[in-house]
């Protein structure tokens, strides 16, 4: 019965978010070499690399840079769920802490600073903002007062 429970987890988790790799799934889900096995065989998952993709779907490299995320918080963190652009992924950590996952190409950073300039902090309904962007270009431009982390990716690496 848990097997089973933990592969529907699994194929649930990747129909949700489309792709994670496969070090990402063994972080979350501690999964075996069988479980992953069976779920290439018996699902619409096919594997890319080392990216489990969703058939319906194609490879995010936002929502791996938010996932990676999600796996530095592993056993601080009581749930997560998916959201919506530009936020990718939110959880609420132990602490009753709402964080949301902002991803940002080069091509989108100018509009998601913008954004994050012009929106009071309550309408964020969270209590912290972790912020993805490809460089340390826009550091300097972000003056939200909803506390924040400010990483790079890939791969993430937190610069302030």
């Amino acid at each position: 019965m848990e097997f089973r429970d933990k592969e529907t987890k699994i194929i649930n988790f990747i129909e949700d978010f489309g792709c994670i790799t496969e070090s990402q799934l063994d972080k979350l889900f501690e999964c075996d070499k069988s479980t992953i096995r069976n779920i290439l065989h018996t699902h619409f998952i096919n594997k890319k690399g080392d990216i489990f993709v969703h058939k319906q779907k194609s490879i995010n490299k936002k929502v791996i840079a938010a996932i990676d995320v999600l796996c530095e918080y592993k056993g601080r963190f009581k749930y997560f769920y998916k959201n919506f652009e530009p936020i990718y992924l939110s959880f609420l950590n132990k602490n009753n802490e709402l964080y949301n996952i902002i991803v940002s190409e080069k091509a989108d950073e100018k509009g998601i600073v913008k954004m994050l300039n012009n929106k009071p902090s309550g309408q964020w309904n969270c209590d912290k903002l972790i912020l993805l962007f490809e460089d340390t270009e826009m550091i300097d431009k972000i003056e939200t007062e909803t506390p924040y982390l400010y990483c790079t990716y890939p791969p993430v690496d937190i610069i302030k």
